[in-house]
C-alpha cells in the first residue's frame, strides 16, 4: 500500500472544519476577498452601518457612521473592553445589538 501522500496542514486540520461547524451553527461565512475592514478593530464597516440600520429602524447613515467611529473609540480604551460593553448595555443611545 502507497504511503498517504495526502499533506494536512492547518487549513484541512482546524480552518476548515471549523468554518463548517460555524456554519451549520447558522454562521455566515465572510471571505476576505474584496472585503475592506478597519485593521485595528477587524470591523468591516459596510457591514456594521448595515446592521445598526436593522437594529435601529430609521437611523440615517450618517448617524450609524458616527456610531461606528465612537466604537472604535471606544474599543481604543486599555479597559479590557469595559467602556465597549458599557456602551453595548446601554438602553438610552443608538442600540449595538438586538434586543436591548
Amino acid at each position: 500500500m502507497a504511503p498517504n501522500t495526502h499533506k494536512f496542514n492547518e487549513d484541512s486540520r482546524v480552518k476548515i472544519p471549523a468554518i463548517l461547524h460555524l456554519m451549520r451553527l447558522g454562521y455566515q461565512y465572510l471571505s476576505l476577498k474584496g472585503q475592506s475592514w478597519d485593521l485595528d478593530t477587524n470591523i468591516f464597516p459596510e457591514l456594521f452601518k448595515t446592521a445598526i440600520g436593522k437594529i435601529n429602524p430609521g437611523i440615517e447613515e450618517a448617524e450609524a457612521g458616527r456610531v461606528l467611529e465612537d466604537v472604535k473609540l471606544l474599543l481604543d480604551n486599555e479597559d479590557l473592553g469595559k467602556a465597549f460593553f458599557e456602551r453595548l448595555s446601554e438602553r438610552s443611545n443608538t442600540k449595538l445589538k438586538a434586543g436591548t
